[in-house]
């Protein structure tokens, strides 16, 4: 799957706000219950801190978005009060889901799109797991990134406020130099590496490739 469509959200400071909605309102029925989808997000979203202008600026995406007249979903991602991507999918998620974080948290969406499928020269990811995928990621040899997002779901990483500072610690972090680290999903900070790289991203399922910790690359065929 080509990433570049994302390119542009990464150059913009979070926090950002994620949401991911049963946009379905063909119906006066479905219309009422989009409402009350969207106050309980709303909620999640002001206890976890949203500033009121990225608030307004969700608020506005989704009453002004001409949704399809079906069942769907719809993913939203906002920052420093603007809406800065948009997206209907043929499905929504099997519940909603709203939050704050520094990376836009786009795996779902991205799992959910028709991507590539499975190379079989990437049956056997040459790094594997995500201490060795994100040493590839600095020395920039990744051609293809491999996402399991069910198996990489809990693992996090930490960045600092350039796209440079990406670790698998702390720790680790700040020996590289960062001044701040942040703990945020493996997944979202692997993906903006691959964006960031210019490498493909490849969504695999359990039981098509083995993956350690649900992550892997194929690399460059120049890398060393």
């Amino acid at each position: 799957m080509e990433l570049s469509f994302l390119r542009a959200m990464y150059d913009i400071p979070g926090p950002w706000a994620s949401l991911y909605i049963d946009g379905t309102d063909h119906t006066e029925a479905t219309a009422a219950a989009l409402k009350l989808r969207w106050r309980a997000a709303r909620e999640t979203l002001l206890d976890e801190g949203i500033d009121e202008p990225t608030l307004l600026a969700l608020e506005g995406a989704l009453a002004q978005y001409r949704r399809p007249r079906k069942r769907h979903g719809l993913a939203v991602f906002a920052a420093q009060g603007r809406v800065h991507y948009a997206e209907a999918m043929p499905e929504p998620l099997c519940t909603d889901s709203a939050e704050m974080a520094p990376l836009p948290h786009v795996t779902p969406l991205l799992a959910r799109r028709d991507g590539e499928p499975l190379p079989g020269g990437a049956a056997e990811p040459t790094a594997c797991g995500v201490a060795d995928t994100l040493a590839a990621f600095e020395n920039r040899q990744v051609e293809a990134l491999l996402l399991d997002p069910a198996a990489l779901a809990k693992a996090r990483v930490w960045i600092g406020d350039s796209p440079a500072d990406l670790s698998a610690s702390e720790e680790r972090l700040r020996q590289l130099g960062a001044s701040r680290a942040h703990p945020v999903r493996a997944e979202d900070a692997l993906v903006r590496a691959a964006v960031l790289n210019d490498a493909e991203l490849i969504i695999v399922n359990a039981g098509e490739v083995r993956l350690d910790e649900g992550v892997g690359a194929v690399l460059r065929p120049d890398a060393a």
